[in-house]
């Protein structure tokens, strides 16, 4: 049975890196793989430009990105992965909400490995790994399969932002009013007055911001 949560393609690259605050480039090596590895991310085949990035690949990311800054290397994480895919017995290990406890357990022990020799980099700690993980995971809603649901955007704080499969064809919309994040800052980018963007689609001018910062990389 289909489920847009893995199958439909939601976002391209370039805006699902913006809206995760993670440097193009990079988000585009995680979804195509590294030299010595496949892709990290589980995105959908489509033309160049086009929305490739479903929302458990933005989850996957956002996770990715916790561990990133714990400071674990992503070049070499892809059997990490396998090996946590074998010790969990299912997939979208990194969208797993048990990551932050026997996962992390699974990637120290393995980083300690011929195989998992570089890994981590020196100045990692196994309980500082723990808690990064475990607050970027604050940002998941899980539904009962054990597999997110709903994701925060934590690079448009302060305004809150949500990615939810099943709201708005599943692009980031502000919880608040239900308005699409992509739908204001085109507004602002046809040369809106800030202000009547966000009476036009019920948000704050903090909102309008956020927009502009996030999809433009300007203040509004």
């Amino acid at each position: 049975m289909s489920d847009p949560r893995f199958d439909v393609g939601v976002l391209d690259i370039s805006d699902a890196a913006r809206f995760l605050g993670i440097n193009r480039g990079r988000f585009q090596r995680w979804a195509r793989g590294y030299a010595h590895g496949g892709p990290l991310l589980d995105v959908v085949p489509a033309p160049q430009g086009q929305a490739q990035v479903t929302f458990i690949a933005m989850a996957e990311a956002h996770v990715l990105e916790a561990l990133s800054t714990a400071g674990v290397r992503p070049a070499r994480i892809r059997p990490a992965l396998n090996r946590l895919a074998a010790e969990f017995g299912r997939e979208y290990v990194l969208a797993s909400r048990n990551l932050a406890t026997d996962g992390i357990d699974v990637l120290w022990d393995f980083s300690r490995t011929s195989e998992g020799e570089g890994l981590m980099e020196g100045h990692t700690g196994q309980m500082v790994m723990r808690e990064i993980v475990e607050d970027y995971l604050t940002y998941l809603t899980w539904a009962d399969d054990g597999y997110p649901s709903m994701l925060e955007l934590r690079n448009c704080q302060p305004s809150k932002v949500v990615l939810d499969p099943y709201r708005a064809f599943g692009q980031p919309f502000f919880q608040a009013s239900r308005a699409r994040v992509r739908d204001v800052a085109n507004m602002l980018k046809a040369g809106e007055d800030p202000q009547v963007v966000a009476d036009e689609h019920g948000v704050s001018i903090e909102e309008v911001r956020t927009a502009a910062r996030v999809l433009l990389g300007r203040a509004a």
